[in-house]
């Protein structure tokens, strides 16, 4: 057999179709004939998850951000900010605080995860008649997640673990510094004492029913 023949598998003279067709390196492509070429094999690209990864964490649902998410109008008149059941974040914060727009109207005003959920009118007396005080939000260095900490130490300086906290941030005069008060609670919700404790420095002014202090 001859090294450069090509190996035809048809039989134009019966007109069957043409098989394949083996070429030598070096045989000319005869007239007419085309070849395909071989697809270049595309890179898949890599899955995609579909979710955006965020640099940003998550904002705490502290009390500071809650006291700065209520409309501006009612920022220059908050007299007391609570929350209950904190683990150690409340689920919501209640802020009762005077409307500037309205002829210093208090209004009841609660905030879940930064948002306002409910603004109603309040009827409460006392609150109402304090008309000379007024926390405000930027004096709030130690907010109730850090206040959280200071008094969880204290618990455990009595053998005592804080299941849940009750939150309370007043002032007590016009040119008073804001208090945290915590009402701590154990995990079957038995009350074991109250931590007080200034929101500007994080002060420790006393610990009703905690009688043992942390070793420094």
């Amino acid at each position: 057999m001859i090294k450069n023949l090509v190996t035809l598998f048809v039989s134009a003279a019966f007109g069957l179709c043409i098989s394949p067709v083996t070429l030598a390196d070096d045989q000319p492509m005869p007239d007419g004939w085309s070849t395909e070429q071989n697809p270049v094999p595309m890179e898949q690209p890599a899955p995609q998850s579909g979710i955006i990864p965020s640099s940003e964490p998550p904002v705490p649902n502290w009390a500071v951000a809650a006291m700065l998410a209520i409309d501006p109008k009612y920022t220059q008149g908050i007299v007391i900010v609570t929350g209950q059941g904190g683990t150690p974040e409340p689920k919501k914060w209640v802020i009762s605080a005077r409307d500037s727009d309205d002829l210093g109207t208090l209004h009841r005003i609660t905030v879940a995860d930064g948002q306002v959920i409910s603004d109603v009118q309040s009827m409460n007396t006392f609150e109402a008649l304090r008309q000379d005080v007024s926390i405000d939000p930027t004096q709030v260095q130690v907010d109730s997640g850090d206040a959280f900490l200071i008094a969880q130490p204290i618990a455990a300086a009595n053998s005592k673990i804080i299941g849940r906290v009750d939150y309370a941030l007043t002032i007590r005069g016009t040119d008073a510094a804001p208090i945290w008060t915590l009402n701590c609670f154990d995990l079957n919700g038995g009350f074991l004492g109250k931590v007080i404790l200034l929101a500007t420095t994080g002060t420790v002014l006393s610990t009703p029913g905690f009688k043992n202090s942390p070793t420094p």
